[in-house]
């Protein structure tokens, strides 16, 4: 078989009929479904239901107690028989042709990850596809490491969502690359991690997937346990930077500190004591050698937070206590 799509469930029945249809309407795969209803308290059990009677050779329900999204994502890899795994949020949908051509074109280069692109979609209106540096449209396939690498000398070109990427499975299962049942932003640490271990990578510029924005969702709302969340994050991936290649390093120096900032900037938003958070911050500056990047906002968070926080204000461009809906 040649992929499987898993697709993780919790209380979607408002979107969940529009993902499925966009999903069984790929043709030329040889593909199997699996629906992880992940302890839905809603229609959607019923509605994966009917799915099955429609679909009853390629889909599969798995029916289990609520664990979040990275334990309903471990079960389907765990029962997967695809060559290639594809994982798709239940409130959103795909371009069926446009992850066809996607796949085609992925699997004929041998890759373990295969990087898609999306566009935001809104109550009708949909964006355009989101920005991909010229250097990693050129990037030919290579080393993990040195394409995640690449994807910092664009401006906002490193995403760590893996809807829009399809994965080799034997290359997750091998090197253990499951979800973390305790992180949030469970993406943050799967895609980097993904990146430094891959042995082959590619981008392919198609935006075959469709990020539904809406109010409520998991990622619109930041509280205490998504900030905790993303400053573990940091700090697994900082016990990863003397295991990589130069080309890990290097992009792991570029991204940790952005990452951690958003911790000391949320704290300082909130009123809240940040000195700890700032001498953390500071252990992996120093740690990834940051001051290498010539980043000037990083470097002033690291000496003076409270202004470098006052700074993006004036700008307009402050990261506060939710997380803002993109304009598109």
């Amino acid at each position: 078989m040649e992929l499987t799509f898993i697709v993780p469930v919790y209380n979607v029945e408002t979107f969940l009929e529009e993902c499925l249809d966009s999903i069984y309407r790929v043709k030329n795969i040889e593909y199997e479904v699996i629906l992880v209803n992940d302890g839905s308290t809603d229609s959607s059990l019923e509605i994966l239901k009917n799915y099955k009677k429609k679909y009853p050779k390629i889909t599969k329900i798995i029916d289990k107690e609520n664990g979040g999204l990275s334990s309903a994502r471990n079960a389907g890899i765990r029962d997967a028989k695809g060559e290639y795994l594809s994982f798709i949020d239940s409130d959103d949908i795909i371009d069926s042709e446009g992850f066809e051509m996607f796949f085609k074109e992925g699997k004929k280069l041998d890759l373990d990850i295969m990087v898609g692109n999306m566009r935001y979609f809104s109550a009708g209106k949909i964006g355009e596809p989101l920005f991909r540096s010229q250097e990693i449209k050129e990037f030919t396939a290579g080393k993990g490491t040195k394409f995640f690498l690449t994807l910092f000398q664009g401006t906002k070109c490193f995403r760590e969502e893996v809807v829009d990427d399809i994965y080799r499975r034997d290359f997750i299962c091998e090197n253990r690359l499951y979800f973390h049942d305790s992180l949030i932003h469970e993406d943050s640490y799967f895609t980097p991690m993904a990146y430094l271990k891959a042995r082959r990578v590619k981008y392919i510029d198609i935006a075959f997937y469709y990020y539904r924005q809406r109010t409520g969702s998991i990622m619109s709302v930041v509280t205490e346990k998504s900030i905790g969340s993303l400053e573990k994050i940091c700090f697994m991936l900082l016990n990863e930077y003397g295991k990589t290649d130069d080309y890990g390093r290097e992009a792991l120096s570029k991204l940790l500190p952005s990452f951690y900032k958003v911790v000391i900037y949320r704290y300082i938003n909130n009123n809240k004591d940040y000195k700890e958070k700032l001498r953390n911050y500071r252990v992996i500056f120093r740690a990834v050698k940051g001051i290498k990047n010539r980043n000037y906002e990083e470097i002033l968070v690291y000496i003076a937070p409270k202004i470098s926080n006052l700074l993006r204000k004036v700008m307009g461009k402050d990261i506060g206590n939710t997380q803002k809906i993109p304009n598109f």
